[in-house]
This record gives structure tokens, sequence and C-alpha cells, in this order.
């Protein structure tokens, strides 16, 4: 009769389960499958549209990667300009309409404190540096003319508010200044002329300044968009100076800046077209209305899909 004895050993060296090739395996695959998608050609694109190349879509993705708002809308219009064509033009409007309509907030709030008559100088110009930190003036979509406007019209506010009256008033003290020092208690009275003390001068008026309001837009009215432009899928910025006589009509119309790549005079026609039709309440000054010269809009043509 027989008996088996099981060797400890031989059960340690080949006995159990290990996971870790399973482990290793599936980070290789991963690894691969990640290397295969960002140096793929893409998705077959629709007629007009071009195939996304790995540049591109390095492109993109450091696009999205941006985290200031500003740094991004201006990677965004880059990579517009640098792939018309591209498959993701859907995609890029979506987001750039995001970011212009929280910049556009941003903008109102800050013309509003510019303007508003009751508002400090150092609060205006704080406003403006906390709008230029946010919106970087520099870079692509930037209100670079724009904001340079507001700081003049905040300098002019400033050289136009009054000084504070910070002169001291008349201390001088009654009592002679040549009493004599060993004068004791007890001694004789001794009779005092009296000092005459002129009366302060009347405090002066500080000087009232000028209340202004200006032009607002009453009726708006959006440009069209040229045709040759929508079907080929080019947006253009075209900034537009007015001149508004006291019945809010625009007058006179200049072309500031004109960013588009091609059909610049279809953009400029229909911005000076939209400019004429717009009607503003117009500017008054201590509640006088009067005409006002180089006020500025910007008109943003932007295909839709």
């Amino acid at each position: 009769m027989y008996q088996t004895i099981d060797d400890p050993e031989e059960e340690r060296r080949g006995g159990g389960f290990s996971i870790w090739p399973f482990l290793i395996g599936a980070v290789l695959a991963g690894v691969v499958f990640f290397f295969v998608w960002l140096f793929s050609p893409g998705t077959p694109a629709d007629p007009g549209q071009s195939v996304e190349t790995p540049a591109s879509r390095a492109a993109y993705l450091q696009a999205l990667a941006e985290p200031a708002p500003a740094l991004r809308r201006a990677r965004l219009l880059d990579y517009q300009r640098a792939f018309p064509d591209t498959d993701r033009a859907a995609a890029i409007t979506d987001q750039l309409d995001i970011i212009q309509r929280a910049e556009l907030d941003d903008w109102e709030a800050l013309t509003a404190k510019v303007y508003d008559v009751r508002a400090e100088a150092e609060d205006k110009q704080a406003a403006l540096t906390a709008y230029e930190a946010k919106w970087n003036r520099a870079l692509l979509g930037g209100r670079g003319e724009e904001l340079d406007a507001l700081a003049q019209e905040i300098d002019e506010t400033a050289k136009a508010q009054p000084l504070p009256d910070r002169s001291l008033e008349n201390v001088d003290s009654p009592i002679p200044q040549n009493l004599p020092s060993d004068t004791l208690a007890g001694a004789p009275p001794q009779i005092f002329q009296p000092v005459y003390v002129p009366p302060p001068p009347p405090p002066t008026r500080p000087v009232a300044k000028d209340v202004i309001v200006q032009p607002t837009v009453r009726r708006n009215t959006s440009p069209r968009y040229p045709r040759n432009a929508r079907r080929r899928n080019i947006g253009a910025i075209v900034t537009v100076a007015m001149n508004i006589d006291e019945k809010g009509r625009v007058s006179q119309t200049e072309i500031i800046s004109v960013d588009a790549e091609r059909y610049e005079r279809d953009f400029i026609k229909a911005a000076e077209r939209a400019a004429m039709r717009t009607r503003f309440n117009p500017k008054t000054i201590n509640g006088e209305v009067v005409p006002a010269v180089g006020v500025r809009k910007r008109y943003i043509f932007r295909a839709e899909d």
C-alpha cells in the first residue's frame, strides 16, 4: 500500500493564478488603440468637406484644452481659418457662439459702467482692467480699438470731475503769542488787546460737470449675409464708425476694419446697409439732444450650418 506525499515547494512554484499578464496586455492594447485613433485619417467627410488629418486634429484638441476663454476663442478662429472645410465646422461654430455670448455680456456690463455718470473714474478704470485681463485685446477677436475708445472716455470723465477742496480752515489762536512767561497767579490782571480774526472766505462751489448720455440702439437691423460667402462658409468681422444726428438716424458711415478671407466688398456693403437702417436714441448733454460722431458698432458674420 502506497501513500502520496505532496511537495510544498513544487506547489508554490507551479500553483496559483496571476492577473499581471492580463493587466499588462490591457494597457498595451489601450496604448495601441489611442495611437491608431490619433493618427487615423478620420471618418469620411461629406461632399465639400476636407478629411481630418493628424495636424488638424492636434490643433483642434489644443484649442479645446485652453482654459482661458479669450485664448480658446482665438485658437478656434485660427483653426476655422486654417481649415475652412473641416467637418468640425458645426461644433466650432457652437463653441464660438457660447464664448461670444459670454464676452458680449461682459462687454455690455463694462460699457454700462463706463457711461454711468454716477460711477467714479477709479471704478470705471478697474472694470476696464478686469475686462482686458479676461478678454485679451491682442488676441484674435479682441476689441482693441473699442477698448481704446472706452479708455479715452474714462480719461475725459476723470478730467471733468472737480478736485475735492482740501484747504485748511483758519485755526489761528486769539491768544497773543507775546504773553510774558514770568506772569504768576495773583498778579495784577493784564489788559490784552483784542485780536481781529477775519472771517473765513466763503467756500468755492465746484464746477458742475456735464451729464453726457451716449447714443443707445433703439431699433437694431441685422445685416444680410452675402450669398457667395454663406455658400462657402466664410465669416467676417466688420467694424463701422457712424455719425448719428439729433433724430437718432445714421447720417454717415466709415469702415474702420474688415476681417475676412474673401468677399470683403460684399461684407462691407452689408454692414453699411445695416448701419444706415439702425435707429438710435440720440446723444444728450445735460438733457439737450446733440449729434454724435464716431460711434462704433461691430458686425459679426457667421455662416449657419
